[in-house]
């Protein structure tokens, strides 16, 4: 028996699959749901950061390199005035992102504002017929 495992059809399954929620990969906790979830257009890239924060490495590649979500009521800080902070899992307190009301740029070079953003390294995706435990 060969186990395959290619690039490509790790990437059919990415683009057919349907992301149905987040969950923080220290404590595995689902704490987003899709309905949270902000969509913003693709920058243009690299070209949109300034002449410091360019990355020449020449991979060209513009995928986001985190969720943004709508203001959620158990992001602390966020209600009480704060400007920007860290995004804490409701759980276990690991830090899972940054906000800020003035706005972020992503790593496509889009601007949102207001940026709640959950880092992808951070959690993982609950894929549309996976089976969730409670």
């Amino acid at each position: 028996m060969e186990a395959v495992s290619t690039k490509e059809s790790q990437e059919e399954i990415s683009e057919s699959a349907t992301v149905i929620g987040l969950k923080c990969k220290k404590c595995r906790r689902i704490f987003i749901s899709p309905e949270s979830f902000v969509s913003h257009s693709p920058g243009k890239g690299q070209v949109a950061f300034s002449c410091k924060k360019r990355d020449f490495s020449g991979h060209g590649s513009q995928n986001c390199s985190a969720y943004f979500i709508e203001p959620m009521e158990w992001i602390s800080g966020a209600h009480q005035g704060e400007l920007n902070g860290k995004i804490l899992c409701p759980n276990c307190q690991a830090k899972l992102g940054n906000y800020s009301w003035a706005g972020m740029q992503c790593s496509c070079g889009a601007w949102i504002t207001p940026s709640f953003s959950i880092h992808r390294d951070r959690v993982d995706e609950v894929i549309s017929g996976s089976i969730i435990e409670y």
